[in-house]
């Protein structure tokens, strides 16, 4: 989503904190959009069977074209790291206490209920609504930020852990472009204005010396006092007469 921005690194760590206290199903939703790096409506089309296999969560997410933006492209496959295993475990043995876990059920659930009684799956908007909720818990400010910015983040982090390898970055969001990829990686602001104040000449702090400095006599003639000048009548015959 344009214009958004991703977490700080202190802002992810609060986010976290607080997921963890709050419901097994909004935790699950808010950790699979920040661990796995999708867009919200890809979060949405998971079903159970994309995370767990009938006895455990799986290692990797497979999510088929079908499931991502504009239908194309290839499977999109994230690895299941140990902060989404916890959450999606948590979620999905609550649920199993009413529900059998079909692997082609919905992943999230609504309260609201279709009219044979089986529940809908939540919608983007409440999905929206619960980490919006969330990031206002932990951020105060909303301003920049929205459900896109849990993408972000990710892939801040993933550019940050593959040594900047922009290749890397564009094949995890599922991108065509390097160039949308970019757009992801906004600019250090801190490095941005250190680096301004290396570049600026004017401000050098090295001692210039002076342009014009006055070069020392050699010791033998600072030291040597002027000599005498002769008495006149040593080189004026007859001026004896005068000075008597």
């Amino acid at each position: 989503m344009a214009g958004s921005r991703p977490l700080t690194p202190r802002e992810e760590r609060l986010l976290l904190r607080h997921i963890r206290r709050i419901n097994a199903r909004d935790r699950a939703l808010i950790s699979a959009q920040l661990f796995l790096g999708f867009r919200i409506s890809e979060v949405l089309a998971l079903n159970i069977g994309h995370v767990w296999d009938g006895s455990r969560i799986r290692a990797r997410v497979a999510l088929p074209p079908r499931f991502l933006k504009g239908g194309y492209g290839t499977t999109r496959t994230i690895p299941i790291g140990p902060e989404l295993r916890r959450a999606l475990e948590r979620y999905l043995a609550q649920r199993g206490r009413y529900d059998d876990l079909r692997l082609n059920a919905p992943r999230f659930l609504s309260p609201r209920r279709r009219p044979d009684g089986a529940q809908k799956p939540i919608c983007l908007s409440m999905a929206e609504k619960i980490i919006k909720q969330a990031l206002v818990a932990v951020c105060g400010d909303p301003q920049g930020l929205s459900t896109h910015s849990l993408r972000k983040s990710w892939s801040v982090r993933l550019y940050e852990a593959s040594g900047h390898d922009l290749l890397v970055v564009r094949d995890g969001l599922g991108h065509r472009s390097v160039a949308v990829t970019q757009t992801y990686l906004p600019t250090d602001q801190a490095k941005m204005e250190d680096f301004i104040r290396q570049s600026d000449w004017t401000r050098s702090n090295k001692p210039k010396p002076p342009k014009f400095a006055a070069k020392a006599l050699p010791s033998s003639l600072a030291a040597k006092p002027p000599s005498p000048l002769p008495s006149p009548a040593a080189w004026l015959p007859g001026f004896e007469h005068f000075a008597a």
